[in-house]
């Protein structure tokens, strides 16, 4: 037997954990909103049944403006399912349960998975969990799936052929009025029509559905639907909930004490990251020249397998594609495997929603809200997640706002350059200390994107929806600690390994074009050379040259070959060659004309320019408009050229 159930509920009431002990799928968990913006498939057998097993993005409500929420909303609605699995927090009963009577409103197949029972009694909550499933009508069962405990019974219940709920759902008497007055008019129950005055779909509407559904827009907010379900919400709880005088955690009364503090908040989110950094810049240099060894020994043999193409494509291969792989590899994946796993455990403590509650303020002035924040902190893994992880904005203005602004925080991708340049010309000490200056630099950087960020978010909000309040919901979570080894383990399979694909993927065919262009001649010059030579005279107005413009337009597939490309360009070598120190490398730049400020201009221009070819395309998915895509590559670029001609100004 097949059946397919659905996993829905708020965000961090334990869906994703619940998805991964049915289904052992090992989905990454977090403890902030929006983890899961799409939805996840996966499958178990219980007791000779197949079940499909579908986690939705987290949602407060099935009338919700976000992205995520309209995901899940939507289908709910279609009823594609045998059983909606209803995931609700025992901590938080009062604002589960409008999403559960939204629901029932829907559909009247549901069971209540009634979750985080343990951390509800720790805080003096009590749940008559047999009172709520009576006045439900439907099974609840009590679980708490950190510990796996509930999960046998609630197995039993889906395999059990059970009635529908007949829970009699009585709305305020304006919303209550209206639905009879469409009953009546349209013959159909007040579920169906709510559903399609939640999700609009005025294209399978009647002129009479259109014209009422344009009524319930001007005169019904979604505010006074949800008012009407918490209003009869507040009934039930009346009956079953018993809250004595709650306790809170002395860990989290420790955190959020120093996060909420006017004065330590932002000094200790500033040295929060500066260790992170720290960490990823000073353990990843052994593990980085490890693997250029390991993988310049295969070269020989690489060359000797394929000895049997002709010379020209054996080099074009190796040289250009297989050098190229290997730059990427060796140069991204040590500080990958550091910084993620580490912000990963950021995550999944609870930290990165208090980032967001701290800059909601500064948003608000810029015309966005304190979410844009989490879509920033994914960019620092990559730009294509954080563009992603724009669905959590709750409108279109505010989700183009963070997709536009997100290239200005450095991906994992921008670092490698970032920190070569800066170990060359800006520290002498290779040492702890010097590693320890390098990662202040680049915060320095980072925080300067930050600036820009909110610079460029401000210009914008005067021409996009710029009439459109932003609106900012935010659950701030209790601190759990995560499991320690699974949240390595995923951030290295999900973030770190999905990233590095990505960017070998494009790199190889990069590699060959690149040394295509440094090969291929007319009247005796390279491609190369003869294209630097026609960005000279613009690269030096702005203090850089033809070979660092290039560079950074072959890095469009993957940004961490423009230190190779530069080194490429310098030495007309004709091929991707390494460098035996930083020392030999920066000797090659200064011949070639750098100075201090020709890095300072590397880095602005590092920070501001076009995003990945893979971000430019998950522009174009999220946006469906080539136009956000053209903004997007032309915003960043023009800011950065800008940048670094002031600074040409002075040196």
């Amino acid at each position: 037997m097949h059946k397919r159930v659905c996993l829905i509920g708020n965000p961090n009431v334990g869906k994703s954990s619940l998805f991964n002990q049915l289904t052992h799928k090992n989905q990454h968990t977090g403890n902030w909103t929006g983890k899961t913006v799409e939805n996840e498939v996966g499958e178990f057998v219980y007791q000779d049944t197949l079940w499909e097993v579908i986690d939705l993005p987290g949602t407060y409500s099935l009338i919700g403006e976000s992205e995520e929420e309209k995901i899940a909303s939507r289908f709910v609605l279609e009823k594609n399912y045998d059983v909606a699995l209803l995931v609700a927090d025992a901590t938080n009963l009062e604002r589960s349960l409008i999403l559960i009577l939204e629901v029932l409103d829907v559909t009247k197949n549901v069971i209540v998975a009634l979750n985080l029972m343990d951390e509800a009694q720790y805080k003096n909550i009590f749940i008559d969990v047999e009172a709520l499933s009576q006045f439900l009508d439907v099974p609840v069962i009590p679980t708490s799936m950190i510990h796996s405990k509930g999960l046998e019974n609630l197995c039993n219940e889906l395999n059990k052929t059970h009635k529908e709920s007949n829970i009699d759902i009585i709305h305020m008497d304006k919303i209550n009025h209206y639905f009879e007055w469409i009953s009546s008019i349209n013959n159909k129950s007040n579920g169906v029509l709510l559903s399609y005055l939640r999700e609009g779909y005025p294209n399978k509407m009647n002129e009479k559905e259109k014209t009422i559904f344009h009524f319930y827009q001007k005169y019904i907010t979604r505010i006074d639907v949800i008012e009407s379900y918490q209003a009869f919400g507040k009934k039930i709880l009346a009956k079953v909930l018993n809250r004595k005088e709650e306790k809170e955690k002395k860990e989290d009364q420790f955190w959020n004490s120093l996060l909420s503090n006017k004065k330590f908040s932002y000094p200790f989110l500033l040295l929060l990251f500066f260790f992170l950094l720290f960490l990823t810049i000073y353990l990843s240099n052994i593990p980085s020249e490890w693997l250029f060894s390991f993988f310049e020994g295969f070269e020989g043999i690489f060359l000797k397998i394929f000895s049997f193409l002709p010379n020209s494509l054996l080099h074009g291969l190796v040289y250009g594609g297989y050098r190229t792989l290997y730059w990427v590899v060796s140069v991204m994946l040590p500080p990958m495997m550091i910084f993620f796993p580490l912000f990963a455990l950021l995550e999944d403590y609870g930290l990165l929603p208090r980032i967001a509650f701290n800059l909601d303020k500064p948003f608000k002035k810029c015309g966005s809200c304190g979410k844009q924040s989490l879509t920033m902190c994914m960019g620092l893994g990559c730009n294509a997640v954080g563009v992603t992880g724009a669905r959590i904005m709750e409108s279109k203005k505010m989700r183009l706002l963070s997709i536009l602004t997100n290239v200005f925080i450095p991906c994992n991708g921008r670092f490698p350059a970032m920190i070569c340049v800066i170990s060359m010309f800006f520290i002498t000490d290779r040492s702890f200390l010097g590693s320890i200056f390098a990662s202040f630099l680049l915060l320095m950087i980072i925080l300067l994107g930050v600036f820009i960020t909110f610079l460029v978010t401000k210009i914008l909000d005067r021409f996009i929806l710029k009439n459109e309040k932003p609106m900012f919901i935010l659950e701030l979570p209790s601190f759990r600690r995560p499991n320690l080894w699974s949240t390595i383990k995923n951030a290295w399979k999900e973030k770190a390994l999905h990233v590095l694909k990505r960017a070998m993927v494009v790199s190889f065919p990069a590699g060959i074009l690149i040394y295509i262009l440094a090969n291929v001649k007319i009247q005796g010059v390279p491609l190369f050379a003869s294209i630097t030579h026609l960005f000279n005279p613009f690269g030096l107005f702005i203090g850089l040259d033809g070979v660092i413009l290039l560079a950074f337009l072959l890095g469009l597939p993957a940004n961490e070959i423009v230190i190779p490309i530069l080194l490429l360009g310098y030495t007309s070598s004709g091929v991707l060659a390494n460098y035996e120190s930083l020392e030999q490398l920066k000797n090659i730049f200064i011949l070639n004309g750098w100075t201090l400020f020709t890095a300072i201009r590397f880095l602005l221009l590092s920070l501001c320019h076009f995003p990945c070819a893979t971000t430019l395309l998950t522009i174009k998915k999220e946006t469906n408009s080539w136009f956000y895509v053209f903004l997007s590559f032309l915003i960043p670029t023009v800011i950065g050229l800008f940048l670094c001609f002031i600074v040409s100004l002075f040196g």
